[in-house]
């Protein structure tokens, strides 16, 4: 019998895949399994993965929509004396559909609630949320804040037996010193927008703060809290958030601008301008004049695009509300420390334009 066991949903993700990191010296866990949502989630994980993380995970590949098939997921694993069951798989996108957002957060985490309850008595459930939301008192953004509520308050309910701890975490970005991550969200779609189309101007307030947090933190900061619901007895919620120190949008946006150009630097591409930021109301009159009076001179995404991503931010570029930091071991390292970092390894990763455009004397 193992005698005290991990399960991690999830563990392909962001969070899931920094969590792996933290793990990999493994104690005080006898066992630690990874659940994936398909062998390529699975292969992807095992090709980037340090070997300390490959001897400690036991990968199991899994539809957790499927409720039967997660039940199953109990006499496959076989008897432990004790499991904490860490919930981080989630339909993460902002602009999902209430039905798909629903079925990805609230419905596979009563499967997986499920299936803690049958890994036998005394089975702890984590739940990975997001400080972008709350269960009381708060107006959503989006489907995904909703949908996050509406599980934890599931949990809350129906699974007080697992005695439900959560543990919310604001945007992720890459690991404090290498920017390493498993997945690119957040802010990395924005950050796309800047480098591949280079507007001169975007909307948003510029004293709205934006809470980011690197991701190595993050996991530090869910493992410390793991080690703490292994011990056994009550355990606090935690918010991982960064703050009163998370940056301004206006800074967000300068640093972030800023890092990217010593990327291009350093890959012999020219710099992208410097990007004004401009309340909303005067943006939608400039989109408006720019197409009546087909002004050219000013170079432009194509509308459809620049639209739907700035729908998806506009809400958090006018409402910053975020949980405080709440139970935290240490506070989130400054933003400055780990901007450069988390912009670098994305424009590394990021496919380039052709090279005859770059012959052609192209930005890139």
């Amino acid at each position: 019998m193992t005698a005290l066991r991990l399960l991690v949903t999830g563990i392909g993700g962001a969070v899931g895949g920094g969590l792996a990191d933290a793990l990999a010296a493994a104690p005080p866990w006898a066992e630690v399994v990874g659940v994936f949502s398909g062998e390529r989630s699975r292969d992807a994980f095992t090709a980037r993965s340090p070997e300390a993380v490959r001897a400690r995970v036991r990968p199991v590949v899994r539809d957790l929509a499927d409720g039967p098939a997660t039940l199953a997921l109990a006499a496959e694993l076989g008897p432990a004396a004790r499991t904490v069951v860490v919930h981080a798989a989630a339909n993460v996108s902002w602009t999902a559909s209430l039905e798909a957002a629903r079925h990805g957060n609230v419905e596979v985490t009563r499967n997986v609630a499920e299936l803690a309850r049958a890994l036998g008595p005394g089975t702890r459930f984590v739940y990975v949320s997001s400080a972008y939301t709350a269960t009381d008192g708060w107006e959503y953004r989006n489907t995904y804040e909703a949908t996050k509520a509406e599980a934890e308050r599931l949990l809350r309910s129906a699974y007080a037996d697992l005695d439900p701890v959560v543990f919310s975490c604001s945007l992720v970005v890459g690991h404090s010193r290498t920017g390493a991550i498993g997945r690119f969200h957040g802010i990395y779609p924005l950050l796309g927008l800047i480098d591949r189309h280079e507007p001169p101007l975007l909307p948003g307030g510029r004293d709205r703060r934006i809470d980011i947090v690197p991701v190595d933190w993050v996991a530090a900061e869910l493992a410390a809290l793991l080690r703490r619901v292994a011990d056994g007895g009550p355990v606090a919620d935690v918010v991982a958030a960064s703050g009163p120190s998370a940056p301004l949008l206006g800074e967000l946006v300068t640093g972030a601008v800023a890092a990217l150009n010593r990327a291009r630097a350093q890959a012999q591409r020219a710099p992208v301008r410097d990007l004004d930021l401009v309340p909303f109301r005067r943006w939608e009159f400039l989109r408006r004049s720019l197409d009546a009076w087909q002004v050219r001179g000013i170079p432009m995404p194509d509308r459809a695009l620049l639209d739907r991503l700035i729908g998806v931010y506009r809400p958090y570029f006018e409402d910053d509300r975020v949980l405080p930091p709440a139970g935290t071991v240490e506070p989130c390292p400054p933003w400055p420390e780990y901007l450069d970092a988390a912009v670098g390894y994305w424009f590394a990763q990021q496919p380039r334009r052709s090279r005859a455009l770059q012959r052609a004397g192209g930005a890139g």
